[in-house]
């Protein structure tokens, strides 16, 4: 619940849930060390793809952040969508 999110970890972040969000709701995602979103996993339930700009992996370093929408698709799912990144 909430709209930001510091990554602690570095496993891969490959899908974010959907639950207790709606279509333009926003996230930002910000890094505490080096840590690699994926871009396009398939959903699997309420855990929702990401789709990136340029439709390539972002390696985040520390301190980079990346804010995302989740909007519907033509394919009547939903994904996360790139709106802004920023590398420090």
């Amino acid at each position: 619940n909430g709209n930001s999110f510091e990554l602690t970890g570095t496993t891969a972040v490959t899908l974010i849930t959907s639950t207790g969000y709606q279509d333009g709701h926003k996230v930002t995602l910000i890094a505490n060390e080096s840590v690699t979103v994926n871009h396009g996993t398939s959903t699997s339930g309420a855990d929702i793809t990401i789709l990136l700009a340029g439709a390539a992996n972002y390696a985040m370093t520390a301190n980079d952040t990346l804010t995302l929408v989740l909007c519907s698709t033509t394919a009547n799912g939903q994904a996360w969508r790139e709106v802004a990144r920023t590398a420090i």
